[in-house]
């Protein structure tokens, strides 16, 4: 994968956040070492729930065996140079405004980005916000994964709404955070099947379900834990 900015500069922009980080939040991360098994050549995904706007923060910090590169709108991220230029270092993929009655270009640019080798952070389930969410997941990371054919890691954030809850000017000081990093998920069977339905929910749903074990179905409302759990455990093979 090529970077615009060396690893030193990487490394040491990296470091001075993580200082600066370790001392607003206690976090513990568990599971990295699940990302040793993933071929160095190959680009993957790591796909977590979502509660605080310091959740890619926390990803990017803490996964300190790959860059973890996350989506940015062109026109908002980079229109300020300072931000660009961060953004850049930190490798952020710039996404280019959807112009009118054309497709977005989200799935295209981070799809180039895996091939490309790329370590790739989403968030399935979409919105902060519980009432905006998605618990089941958004089929988007689903479609990604089996046109780029990289396998998707699912990773568990807990304690990140109480560090920064939505709304919030700062992050309150001295909050623990829990980050638990799974086993890959490969579907190498569907790989270049991103417009079958049946395979692309197949998909989303086991990747989901990996996330709910990893965090421990963290902040899902106990009505949708059930009719979930039941769902995921009833998840039929897709015909191909």
């Amino acid at each position: 994968m090529i970077y615009k900015t060396p690893e030193w500069m990487y490394q040491s922009i990296k470091g001075v956040f993580k200082f600066m980080m370790r001392m607003t939040y206690d976090v513990k991360t568990y599971g990295v070492d699940n990302l040793d098994e993933i071929d160095n050549n190959k680009g993957f995904i790591l796909a977590a729930n979502h509660g605080s706007i310091v959740d890619a923060l926390v990803m990017g910090l803490e996964i300190d065996s790959h860059r973890v590169r996350f989506l940015g709108r062109q026109r908002t991220l980079w229109g300020n140079p300072v931000f660009g230029k961060l953004n850049d270092i930190l490798g952020t993929i710039p996404v280019p405004e959807r112009l009118d009655k054309e497709k977005s270009s989200v799935i295209e640019v981070t799809v180039k980005s895996l091939k490309d080798r790329a370590c790739v952070g989403i968030f399935p389930e979409g919105a902060i916000l519980q009432r905006r969410k998605k618990f089941e997941g958004k089929t988007g990371t689903a479609r990604i994964a089996l046109e780029a054919g990289v396998p998707i890691v699912p990773v568990g954030l807990l304690g990140t709404d109480g560090l920064w809850p939505y709304g919030a000017k700062m992050p309150r000081l001295g909050r623990k955070v829990k980050m638990y990093v799974g086993e890959p998920v490969y579907f190498d069977d569907y790989h270049g099947l991103q417009d079958n339905f049946e395979v692309v929910r197949y998909v989303r749903d086991l990747s989901m379900q990996s996330i709910r074990k990893v965090s421990g179905w963290y902040n899902v409302p106990k009505k949708d834990i059930v009719e979930l759990y039941n769902y995921y455990n009833k998840l039929p093979k897709p015909t191909i």
